[in-house]
């Protein structure tokens, strides 16, 4: 798995290792014409902006696309999210 080093210019900190047909959640999207399309959060990371004293749990796709971020104070506050929303252990994160 190739893990990028930055995500929406952001430094990767953290991230699951997580096999591409194990999927966390479903995000769902309304398209313009009425349509949905559904997309698969298989990855995980934390980021931390430069100019930012707070980090962020990343939910992204296959890809590494992010579609859903939450800010947290700390690195142990977004592992401790990620357990009690995924199901993680917090042996499941791997620094980059």
């Amino acid at each position: 798995m190739n893990i990028p080093a930055q995500l929406d210019g952001a430094r990767v900190i953290m991230y699951i290792e997580n096999d591409a047909n194990h999927t966390f959640t479903r995000m769902l999207y309304e398209e313009e014409d009425g349509s949905s399309n559904e997309v698969l959060i298989t990855r995980l990371a934390i980021v931390k902006y430069e100019q930012s004293n707070e980090f962020y749990l990343f939910l992204c796709d296959t890809n590494w696309e992010v579609h859903q971020d939450f800010d947290m104070e700390s690195i142990e506050e977004a592992i401790n999210c990620s357990i009690t929303t995924f199901s993680l252990n917090d042996s499941d994160w791997k620094f980059l």
